[in-house]
């Protein structure tokens, strides 16, 4: 009986178990995605993806002598991209609501495919004016849903995933200083090279397309490295000490381009590429860190010739 009463008397009381099993059905096991984030994936998907519609078409009819309008087309090409993403953002993350958590990758993959075809199927009814090719092969058909299918499912996968591509572009220092500052040029300056990338690859392509590209196409090649490795550097988590000499290195061409090659006639030209210059500057000006004991010599010297003398 002793040992009966001492068994009750560490047993948990019943009500415990109920707290437990309620506290668990009120906690989900995924936390919902935001909203915002995922219209911000889905745009920066819908960008690179509608981007690749005039590499293919510029790669595929390397003939058509109407290449070069791509590359003026380019920032509708990319609006009709973004305004997708847009709506492929929303559809997803309305699907992640309904399920009152985050779906997995394999589900975000097969949704993403679904409201793809969805949107693409609305598109053409009430924009195209070209009727659905009905004479077009098995082997097409199967082309174009493998296409779509793949787009669909990198939608998919980066609409409602951890990537968020608004911390990416307005990314400053570490620790964190200048916030407005750091963030502004940041963004202007990734938004600019990503834009920039884009036009020179698709210049590039058409300077290979033509007969007698001259100087041309040693120019797009210089310009797409540039942007390659402007890229590559503002993306990248460095320190200041190794940002200010890659800065400065990828730059100098750049200069040389001003100093050299174009002629002080050329003033639309030189233009974009002076406040090119000059936001890097800022870049480089909001992100640069003085020693404390500078920055503390420099205080003391500033009270004393701006206040103590006084």
């Amino acid at each position: 009986m002793i040992q009966s009463g001492a068994t009750v008397a560490h047993q948990r009381p019943p009500y415990i178990y109920g707290e437990i099993l309620s506290h668990s059905l009120c906690q989900p096991r995924h936390e919902l995605p935001g909203f915002g984030r995922s219209i911000s994936q889905g745009i920066v998907v819908g960008v690179f993806l509608s981007f690749l519609s005039p590499v293919i078409a510029m790669l595929s009819h390397p003939e058509n002598g109407y290449n070069f309008l791509f590359i003026s087309y380019l920032p509708n090409i990319l609006a009709i991209g973004m305004a997708f993403g847009v709506l492929e953002g929303t559809l997803l993350w309305a699907c992640s609501y309904i399920a009152g958590r985050r779906l997995n990758a394999l589900a975000r993959a097969g949704m993403g495919i679904v409201v793809l075809t969805v949107l693409v199927v609305i598109y053409n009814y009430l924009c195209s004016d070209e009727p659905v090719n009905s004479s077009a092969s098995l082997k097409q058909w199967l082309r174009a849903i493998a296409f779509y299918s793949v787009l669909g499912a990198v939608f998919g996968l980066v609409s409602g995933s951890k990537f968020s591509p608004i911390s990416e572009l307005l990314r400053g220092t570490t620790p964190p200083r200048r916030l407005v500052l750091n963030g502004i040029t940041g963004l202007l300056l990734r938004v600019l090279i990503i834009f920039a990338t884009m036009e020179s690859t698709l210049f590039l392509i058409w300077m290979t397309q033509l007969e007698r590209p001259e100087h041309g196409i040693t120019f797009a090649a210089i310009a797409v490295g540039h942007c390659l490795a402007a890229t590559v550097i503002l993306f990248t988590r460095m320190r200041f000490w190794l940002l200010l000499p890659l800065a400065l290195l990828i730059n100098f061409p750049v200069v040389a381009l001003i100093t050299d090659v174009l002629t002080k006639e050329q003033t639309m030209e030189r233009i974009p590429i002076i406040a090119y210059l000059t936001l890097w500057t800022a870049f480089l000006l909001c992100r640069v860190s003085m020693p404390r004991a500078v920055v503390t010599f420099l205080k003391k010297e500033i009270r004393y010739y701006l206040i103590d003398q006084e």
